[in-house]
């Protein structure tokens, strides 16, 4: 029996490891190095990270280089905090992580002497200085302050150098579904893109894109790494997009929308007797709040689309004659018409 149990409980555990590493997807790392005024790294100092919206809290002891790493950090704004026997304390915020980044904070701690605490009250550099990678990250305010067409948040990864649209062709090619979200990246065809929310593979592989597109209300953040992407973004020689959906936090927050189109203002079809009709409705609802505060939350989306649009079709119609089955009187297009042959030579 105990043979028998062995391969299973090894398959269960290669199985859960490989959720682990997946779920590792929508987090951040967070890393730098402490050090006093004249450049020397200060051992031994505690390195605290909390989260402004959640209080989610996260801490950490330089090595004796000075050194600090805090991983599986969830996106957000955070407060940092590092104190050292002899030393003022330091305060910082907000502090923004966004997914799939390396945040990189390096701290000069005074003289307690001088000073009790030192506040900054600003951002860390923008710059990514831990990694190589290229890409953009699209925040909340971003996806629901841009204008798009139908509420569709991919068309924002176009604003990125390396992102073009898909042309009519492909989009035929791959299908109805493929048309409206898809997009190209580094000359790659969209069935090389990877598509992710909250860690989990988000992957319509019959039409390149998102087997399931959430709505813009409900999304925290979206990242398109387009190169030199690190290496658990393996398997594709497109992009990675990683989509983190919207969390509660402390607050109770929700909102109710409507998005309506219809054909009041639009002109008609040089072909159609009358404007075709079109009523469309995009409607929805979010709430988040706290069900523990700084300990457990809650949040939850709908959406719902209905749409009615009407589509003129044009088309030859038949002559009385070609009814009757004459078709002499056709005209045949410019490429049917034969062109002279060519003269044969007598040994041919």
């Amino acid at each position: 029996m105990h043979h028998t149990l062995t391969p299973f409980f090894y398959v269960a555990g290669s199985l859960f490891l490989v959720l682990s590493l997946s779920a590792q997807d929508p987090v951040a790392s967070w890393e730098g190095r402490v050090s006093d005024a004249s450049g020397a790294a200060i051992s031994g100092a505690l390195v605290t990270i909390s989260n402004l919206a959640t209080g989610y809290r996260q801490s950490q002891v330089t090595s004796p280089e000075g050194l600090y790493r805090l991983s599986l950090v969830p996106v957000g704004r955070y407060l940092l905090t590092v104190e050292a026997s002899g030393f003022a304390r330091f305060r910082q915020q907000p502090v923004q992580v966004n997914v799939s980044q390396t945040v990189r904070v390096d701290v000069e701690l005074a003289l307690a002497s001088q000073q009790e605490t030192v506040t900054v009250e600003a951002d860390a550099a923008l710059v990514d200085t831990a990694t190589n990678s290229l890409g953009k990250v699209v925040t909340t305010r971003e996806v629901l302050d841009l204008p798009l067409n139908g509420r569709n948040f991919t068309q924002l990864g176009l604003l990125q150098a390396g992102v073009a649209p898909l042309t009519a062709g492909i989009q035929q090619a791959g299908g109805s579904l493929r048309s409206g979200h898809g997009f190209a990246v580094n000359g790659q065809r969209p069935e090389s893109n990877l598509y992710r929310v909250d860690g989990a593979s988000n992957l319509n592989r019959m039409d390149g894109g998102f087997a399931l597109r959430i709505p813009v209300d409900a999304i925290e953040e979206f990242r398109i790494l387009t190169h030199t992407a690190p290496p658990e973004y393996g398997g594709t020689s497109g992009s990675t997009t990683s989509v983190v959906t919207r969390a509660g936090t402390n607050d109770l927050h929700g909102a109710l929308y409507e998005f309506l189109r219809n054909d009041v203002f639009d002109a008609r079809n040089f072909f159609s007797a009358a404007v075709e009709p079109l009523k469309q409705h995009q409607f929805g609802a979010t709430l988040g709040g706290p069900l523990r505060r700084d300990r457990t939350f809650f949040f939850g989306y709908y959406e719902g689309f209905r749409n009615r649009q009407g589509t003129t079709r044009s088309s030859v119609v038949a002559t009385p004659a070609q009814r009757q089955g004459d078709f002499s009187g056709r005209t045949p297009p410019p490429c049917w018409t034969s062109a002279p042959a060519a003269p044969r030579s007598p040994g041919a």
